[in-house]
């Protein structure tokens, strides 16, 4: 990266001024339309909670779209599909019908008692229909530690029973250390992996995982925020078999409030806070079949054919041969709507990209001269739920893939850590700093990358690239399905916050001024790309892989 020495009183005038300026930038005509006010506008609509999240389906996702549709056409870009900027396709959904879905606990001598509590279900992770009934037995954390001489599961039969379990495992009087220091409990979902792997072969009927007491927690949203938006549907393109599951004899594992474990062992003589504290003071199971009480679950599904759209629009390249070739934008619009009465706003995810469409439009839009090269600015669906918007393009291309040369792909571009952005599942950048992730298949495409690198404010970071960095970024947006069309792409991205697919994801989060930098990088980068003489050799293609 660039080392750029200035005089020390210079240097504090020009943060002073503005934190993000460096004296070795060079302007491309049109850059200076790209501001962190445009930005901000543009976020801040499509991140209102009035949107409601932007679901796939819903109708906060046709407003940002129809809004997406009215500034592309106010800029003056050509629609992408014929006469429409929008791209239909079509999905299956296969869902939980909660009208026909029921929870019940029935103690001795009593009427059954509805509960009105979310069920999540994580194994199987397709939605199925469910009919159990049956005793409960409570088994501590659900683990087995030999090491520690340590069994849940030891001196009770779970057989024919549903299991009812804390989340975690065993940790210290204030809740910071795991007492089991050979794994890493503080990995998202290591414990439930590790429970699910003791049960699988049981003959349980199901598993209830509910909230550690001491981590504060009392919902499943809190446990594992978002998880109810992973979870709640399985989803496939409608011209996509899909692959079929066979069917297991294995226990289904849930999530649940601490209420249902709450009202489970009222009258048992001890609560879940109790049973935690004696497991975790001698490390020695107190696992029981709860007394007088049945549990009864009941979830019945629905299958729905939805249409889903992409946004499209074009800017006309000038020179007459190279116009039928395309530098492609990419970004998805969708989000996770709302859960428990909250509302992922997604700022950073993805608001953050739509805007720098937008930004990018106008200003090539608006240069003296038109670049030589065709531009397609896609605003894609289906993202969250499977890279859908981007597959349906690419099997379906409003242009033609053969002359598709580059896929620049933006999708949340407005953070730098912070205090809590401090594990290794959360990657981020500093206040300068932006990931730029590539399967190198181009080596042109990379020195043109690096030579923006050199010249621009912001530093990129190409550490998460490839197939194979352990959080497998380079296949987790929607530049994936143009990698496997030999396409050769760039994928911006500033990290993974701790906000992210959370509540926290708001507009008065993100950082324009840093925001602002990276646009005029990406756009740096696109107007070279849309001027170069030749079109960028592909030498390291994904077909041949």
């Amino acid at each position: 990266m660039k080392k750029t020495i200035y005089p020390i009183v210079a240097l504090c005038a020009l943060l002073m001024m503005y934190p993000y300026i460096s004296n070795a930038q060079k302007i491309c005509p049109g850059e200076d339309l790209i501001t962190d006010s445009q930005l901000k506008s543009y976020i801040t609509f499509l991140s209102s909670p009035l949107l409601n999240g932007r679901e796939n389906g819903k109708p906060g996702l046709e407003i940002a779209q129809q809004f997406l549709i009215s500034q592309a056409d106010l800029i003056g870009l050509r629609p992408g599909n014929g006469e429409s900027f929008s791209q239909p396709y079509q999905i299956i959904e296969k869902s939980y019908d909660e009208s026909k879905s029921f929870l019940g606990i029935k103690s001795k001598g009593e009427e059954i008692e509805e509960i009105r509590q979310p069920l999540i279900q994580i194994t199987p992770s397709v939605p199925s229909d469910l009919s159990i009934k049956g005793e409960v037995v409570f088994a501590g954390y659900g683990l087995k530690q030999m090491v520690y001489n340590y069994n849940d599961y030891d001196g009770i039969n779970i057989n024919g029973k549903i299991v009812l379990l804390i989340d975690g495992s065993p940790t210290s009087a204030d809740g910071k250390k795991h007492l089991f220091e050979d794994n890493d409990w503080s990995a998202q979902f290591a414990a439930i992996r590790a429970k699910i792997s003791y049960v699988a072969f049981s003959r349980a009927k199901a598993v209830i995982i509910v909230p550690d007491p001491k981590s504060g927690a009392t919902t499943i949203d809190q446990m594992y925020p978002g998880i109810e938006y992973e979870f709640k549907a399985s989803r496939r393109l409608k011209n996509d078999a899909g692959r079929s599951m066979p069917a297991q004899n294995r226990p289904v594992v849930m999530l649940a409030d601490r209420k249902v474990a709450d009202i489970l062992l009222d009258g048992s003589g001890y609560n879940l806070e109790e049973l935690q504290q004696m497991i975790d003071s001698d490390l020695k199971p107190h696992s029981f079949i709860i007394p007088d009480k049945e549990i009864t679950i009941e979830k019945k599904t629905k299958t729905e054919e939805k249409i889903l759209y992409n946004v499209a629009a074009i800017i006309e390249g000038s020179d007459p041969v190279l116009k039928d070739e395309y530098l492609i934008f990419s970004c998805h619009v969708d989000h996770l709507g709302t859960a428990n009465g909250k509302v992922y706003a997604g700022a950073d995810d993805n608001a953050s990209g739509c805007a720098a469409l937008l930004a990018l439009a106008n200003a090539f839009r608006e240069t003296p001269e038109r670049p030589k090269r065709s531009i397609l600015f896609l605003w894609l669906s289906g993202e969250e739920i499977g890279l859908f918007g981007s597959q349906s393009y690419v099997d379906n291309p409003l242009v033609p893939l053969s002359g598709s040369i580059v896929d620049i792909n933006i999708d949340m571009i407005g953070r730098s850590k912070g205090i809590a952005d401090t594990s290794i599942n959360n990657p981020m950048t500093g206040p300068t700093g932006v990931f730029v992730i590539s399967g190198n298949q181009s080596k042109e495409l990379l020195e043109i990358a690096d030579k923006v690198d050199k010249e621009s404010a912001i530093d990129f970071d190409y550490s998460l690239s490839g197939r194979d960095s352990e959080l497998q970024l380079f296949s987790r947006s929607d530049h994936y399905n143009f990698v496997k069309n030999d396409i050769p792409v760039l994928f911006f991205f500033t990290g993974l916050h701790t906000d992210y697919h959370t509540p926290g994801d708001t507009v008065d989060k993100i950082e324009f001024g840093k925001m602002e930098e990276i646009v005029k990088a990406i756009y740096r980068i696109g107007y070279t790309i849309a001027n170069e003489p030749e079109r960028l050799s592909v030498d390291n293609p994904f077909s041949g892989w």
